[in-house]
């Protein structure tokens, strides 16, 4: 009988890590949905503004390589696009397009308000052999398109999950 008097709080304790517990699962499962919905965003935006790039070559005189005006151009319609998706994240995003013609290559970037710069995985340069040839010798131009959100939360504080990006690449016509 004793013995049940010497585990008077034990529940209690037990209780208290259990919820502890729980409260650090839960706030991960928001911080992966979070993240996975980030993920998604940046995506649709990516493949987005890359079919802009590509397309743009149809609607400015056959003209294959980016310039500052068309840069600016898209970036504005990205922030839009992730205004009207998450409002807080219009000002927490990256953005890079490179475009890859005859004459070389081009890459312009609007970095984060830290001025941290939203790199892709994989340079333009490298992605050389995924140019369509034409049969009788035309080479076409690729474009990329790479967008970064930043995260917020807990999230943030491990390497690697400050952001999230996304980047896809595009043929032009």
């Amino acid at each position: 009988m004793k013995r049940v008097n010497y585990q008077k709080g034990a529940f209690t304790v037990e209780l208290a890590f259990g919820m502890t517990i729980l409260i650090i699962m839960m706030f991960f499962i928001g911080d992966l949905a979070a993240l996975l919905s980030a993920k998604t965003q940046s995506g649709q935006v990516s493949y987005a503004i890359a079919t802009a790039t590509k397309e743009r070559s149809r609607f400015f005189e056959g003209r294959h390589t980016l310039s500052e005006d068309d840069f600016d151009l898209l970036n504005s319609i990205a922030g839009d696009m992730l205004e009207h998706q998450a409002p807080e994240k219009q000002d927490g995003y990256g953005i890079t397009i490179e475009g890859f013609d005859d004459k070389g290559s081009e890459s312009f970037t609007k970095p984060f308000d830290d001025n941290e710069t939203c790199q892709p995985s994989t340079s333009i340069e490298h992605l050389g052999h995924l140019r369509p040839k034409r049969e009788d010798g035309v080479m076409f131009p690729i474009y990329q398109v790479t967008i970064c959100i930043k995260m917020e939360g807990t999230s943030q504080y491990f390497p690697g999950m400050r952001y999230v990006k996304s980047s896809s690449v595009l043929p032009g016509r």
